[in-house]
């Protein structure tokens, strides 16, 4: 036996090897599959391979035949470069038609293998299918480089990581296989021919490699793979080297359950490290949940601190005007006094209803998900929903001498799937937002603050493409840029509105947020200190899926 033959079962016994290893894979996905079809590929060329070199006779007929079978490599690659970290489903029409050039290219050999090789006295002569052949092999391992490119610039981090050792690992392979096996022979050079399929096992363990990912760099098992195919090595050389049938029998035998020992070894270690893995994952779930357990722990105290605060004003005048009723302290007040008492006592009573019902609204959906199903959904008509709230608020705005309009609306505005009670609180807060923080040339008992320039809020509707885009602008106080993130969230108020307006609950703006994307809405904002802020809704005309208006706040 000579060291070609040698090196060659050395190949194919170390692409056995890979095959069962990618075998072993618990969740072997379509690309898995493409790589133990193209390792099958040149284990059949190996042994082709090996039986060509041994061969005294019929040299042309076993050449013709290494070359027929490494015809399906090029297409097993640019296979495996398609499906390689995609989750697309590929075209099978695609896939027909690469696989069609190398079947005519096999038929063309088998018919006329004088097209392909023919002996002379000046050594081979190659015919034109060899030429063909050889622009088919560059041209499939060119798209697959390409493939390959263009999937390593959409990646970052670990997957274009992989992608890169694929295609630097596959590309000197496939250089060096086809310079020895293809190119050089046309220089009369063909002692290097048979060391073509050795070279493919750069392409197979850098596949490999890419394939286990993380698992490849656990020191575990990566020891666990060295020392198993050290074994198979052993036994396979002392196999080779045998000097009778009977000791080559048994050599081979021990090879056989030597090899089979060192997967079940592999795999072993593989279950030990996924097992291990999953623990680890199961820890970071634990411990990101207990950070949410204890941000809900947070929320709950601010909960209670913001609740009592914002409550007990509005019950300290309650109470104190009751006091005075029951008292008859009320009765000696002149009437324009008692009568200011009297009112105080409805307005506090109405604001205390409305935080209480904020608190409600926002707990009601924190803690279960509400569904509107399309069946169940209404056709809204934005512009009299909203015409209706501007109606509401006029009383507000008069006295505070606020200008409060509708502009800008288009004839054929559409009216959208949707529930209007949840749709009306939702412009309702968006609206008493804009009149609560814009100040005016009036003031009323619960504001603070006056200024000589009108308070102006407008309100626009127009259509886009298939949205609905509302916006409420006003040129009021603004939001300070440090507090953008966090406007949206539980009990957030901006420091400047809090100066401005003592009252509120911080719970408006969520709401808002989590009615409008339970519509498969849009809500955000654009703001400029002292000038004023504009808050835009953009809801879909027709609803993709049933309406949930509560199901994204679980997750906050």
């Amino acid at each position: 036996m000579n060291l070609i033959t040698v090196l060659l079962s050395l190949t194919a016994l170390i692409d056995f090897f890979i095959v069962f290893l990618v075998l072993s894979k618990s969740n072997k996905n379509t690309s898995d599959k493409v790589f133990i079809f193209l390792n099958i590929v040149i284990i059949v060329w190996i042994i082709l391979d090996i039986f060509y070199s041994l061969s005294d006779e019929f040299v042309l007929f076993w050449a013709n035949l290494t070359y027929s079978a490494a015809l399906f490599l090029p297409f097993a690659y640019l296979y495996f470069s398609l499906t390689f970290l995609s989750e697309k489903i590929i075209n099978k029409k695609k896939i027909f038609f690469f696989l069609l050039i190398p079947f005519i290219l096999l038929v063309a050999i088998l018919i006329n293998p004088e097209g392909m090789i023919q002996e002379s006295d000046d050594g081979l002569v190659f015919g034109y299918i060899y030429f063909l052949y050889i622009i088919y092999m560059a041209s499939y391992f060119l798209i697959s480089y390409i493939i390959l490119f263009r999937k390593s610039l959409l990646f970052s981090g670990t997957k274009k990581g992989q992608i890169n050792f694929i295609f630097y690992g596959s590309l000197i392979s496939s250089i060096l296989a086809l310079m020895s096996a293809l190119i050089l022979p046309l220089f009369k050079i063909y002692n290097l021919y048979f060391l073509s399929p050795s070279f493919t096992l750069i392409l197979s363990v850098c596949i490999t490699y890419a394939i286990f990912r993380h698992h490849l760099f656990n020191i575990k098992v990566i020891t666990t793979e060295i020392f198993s195919a050290l074994i198979v090595v052993i036994f396979l050389i002392n196999a080779l080297l045998s000097k009778s049938r009977i000791e080559s029998l048994l050599n081979f035998g021990l090879l056989v359950l030597a090899t089979i020992f060192s997967i079940l070894l592999i795999r072993g270690v593989l279950n030990e490290v996924s097992s291990r893995e999953k623990i680890l994952k199961m820890a970071k779930s634990l411990k990101k949940a207990n950070i949410e357990l204890q941000k809900l722990d947070k929320a709950k105290s601010e909960f209670i601190s913001i609740a009592s605060h914002q409550l007990r004003t509005p019950v300290s005048v309650i109470k104190g005007v009751a006091s005075m009723m029951i008292e008859g302290d009320l009765d000696r007040f002149p009437k324009e006094k008692k009568d200011r008492f009297i009112k105080s006592l409805w307005e506090k009573s109405c604001k205390l209803e409305n935080i209480i019902d904020d608190i409600l609204n926002a707990t009601e959906m924190t803690n279960s998900k509400y569904r509107i199903r399309k069946e169940r959904a209404e056709l809204v008509n934005l512009k009299e929903l909203i015409e209706k709230i501007i109606k509401d608020f006029q009383p507000v705005v008069q006295t505070r001498g606020i200008s409060l309009f509708l502009k800008n609306i288009p004839d054929n505005l559409p009216n959208i799937h949707g529930q209007t009670q949840y749709l009306q609180e939702a412009f309702s807060n968006l609206i008493d937002n804009a009149v609560k923080y814009t100040p005016s040339t009036e003031i009323d008992h619960e504001t603070r603050s006056r200024r000589n320039k009108k308070g102006i809020i407008s309100i626009s509707i127009t259509k886009k493409e298939n949205n609905v885009i509302i916006s409420v602008k006003d040129n009021g106080i603004g939001i300070p840029k440090k507090e953008y993130s966090s406007l949206f969230k539980k009990f957030a108020r901006g420091s400047n509105a809090r100066d401005m307006y003592t009252d509120g609950s911080g719970l408006g703006l969520f709401v808002v947020k989590e009615i409008i994307e339970g519509h498969y809405g849009k809500v955000w904002f654009e703001s400029e200190l002292n000038k004023g802020t504009t808050f835009f809704v953009s809801l879909p005309i027709f609803s993709p899926k049933e309406i949930n208006v509560k199901k994204h706040i679980i997750n906050d």
